[in-house]
């Protein structure tokens, strides 16, 4: 398992993908924007329920290895997290859609080079269509590490590059969650370490009605909003329960709008 994309230090990055197998196409065009980083050494995983000979095929084109899981995809993740070595410093996940722009790693790896006490590094987000086209682009906040105790998806899990070191220690994510596994390891990740942003596109999110979070949106804001109050205390626990209803109208009106505008641009 492995491809060597730059010297990258005496560390490698461990990137896993989990996939149904069912967009392979997406897959293949994934797989290639992990493996085209530069300045930086990376091992990609593909973790899937059936491994055929196609899934197979693109995997082995990209230097990527397949694991076999029968997991949901908390799981699946774990299941790849769990494959990582010695050498393995960091590590992301993206779905079998998403991209990484170009030289997204390497920025985020010197980031948290430079901050050793920092948890992740995160950074802007391209929405996409399955084309790939430009449908939108967010950055974060500055105060998005607080904020997403009241608004998820304030800090996209596509941009974000994990330390393996506290991942651990926090105990991996929680198989529970189907959607908003991202946000919950986030918000444990606090309590860690310290979160570095970059100022760049470091991801690109591939916005598309058979996205998982996009097709069962009301389900996974309410599995986010759950979440959420596990980790809101005192008066930060008042305030999420007055922003609650709010956060969640404002959320169903931003997507209602983005899928309008994606249709048109179709």
């Amino acid at each position: 398992m492995g491809t060597d994309t730059g010297s990258g230090g005496d560390f490698r990055v461990l990137a896993v993908v989990p996939t149904l197998g069912a967009r392979l196409d997406t897959l293949g065009r994934t797989l290639n924007s992990i493996v085209g980083q530069t300045g930086i050494k990376v091992d990609a995983i593909v973790v899937s329920k059936s491994v055929s000979t196609e899934l197979s095929a693109v995997a082995s084109s990209c230097g990527a290895t397949v694991l076999r899981h029968d997991g949901h995809i908390s799981a699946a993740i774990n299941a790849g997290l769990a494959a990582a070595g010695d050498r393995h410093r960091y590590m992301f996940w993206l779905g079998d859609d998403d991209l990484l722009r170009p030289g997204a790693l390497a920025d985020a790896c010197r980031a948290l080079e430079r901050n050793p006490s920092a948890a992740v590094c995160y950074g802007c987000c391209d929405y996409v269509d399955l084309e790939g086209n430009l449908l939108f682009r967010r950055c974060p906040p500055v105060f998005a590490p607080f904020l997403l105790r009241f608004v998820p998806g304030l800090i996209k899990q596509e941009t974000c590059l994990f330390r393996l070191r506290d991942i651990k220690l926090v105990g991996g994510l929680d198989e529970d969650l189907r959607y908003t596994m991202d946000l919950d390891l986030l918000l444990r990740l606090q309590k860690v370490g310290r979160f570095v942003r970059v100022n760049r596109v470091l991801a690109a999110f591939c916005w598309h009605p058979g996205s998982l979070t996009i097709a069962n949106r009301q389900t996974s804001l309410a599995e986010a909003q759950a979440v959420q109050s596990r980790h809101v205390k005192g008066a930060t626990a008042v305030l999420f329960a007055l922003l609650k209803n709010p956060v969640r109208r404002l959320i169903v009106y931003l997507d209602q709008r983005i899928n309008r505008n994606s249709l048109r641009t179709a």
